[in-house]
């Protein structure tokens, strides 16, 4: 069986959102799945569930599509990557009632995520 896959490359200049990363190159190992929100049930320390948006620099930033997709990672180990417009991406919790912006104290912003894919993601 032959299968393809295709490279999906990220590199962020310094922005408000997330600051300089260089260039990172992934093997994707699935179809991406883009949705306007993808919510995971926990990451990293947090336990509480989190919203995810891609976020753009169209006027002077905001929220666009956010994407899925298997790569590999670190050899033969698989990982979800969510990634998203040309300023990475923002999360907050569940609970939040702010809207999406750069000046709220319970978001943050990352360039991407890269998940166990055992994590479960809910698109929106």
């Amino acid at each position: 069986m032959d299968q393809s896959f295709n490279k999906l490359m990220i590199d962020f200049e310094e922005d408000d959102n997330c600051g300089y990363f260089p260039i990172q190159v992934f093997e994707t190992q699935s179809e991406p799945q883009t949705a306007a929100l993808i919510t995971i049930q926990s990451i990293r320390e947090n336990a509480e569930p989190q919203e995810i948006v891609g976020w753009c620099s169209d006027n002077g930033g905001m929220p666009c599509e956010v994407t899925a997709v298997l790569v590999g990672y670190s050899g033969s180990v698989q990982a979800a990557m969510i990634h998203g417009g040309d300023e990475g991406i923002r999360l907050r919790p569940t609970s939040s009632d702010s809207p999406w912006v750069l000046g709220s104290n319970d978001q943050i912003g990352e360039s991407y995520l890269l998940l166990q894919t055992s994590v479960k993601l809910v698109y929106s």
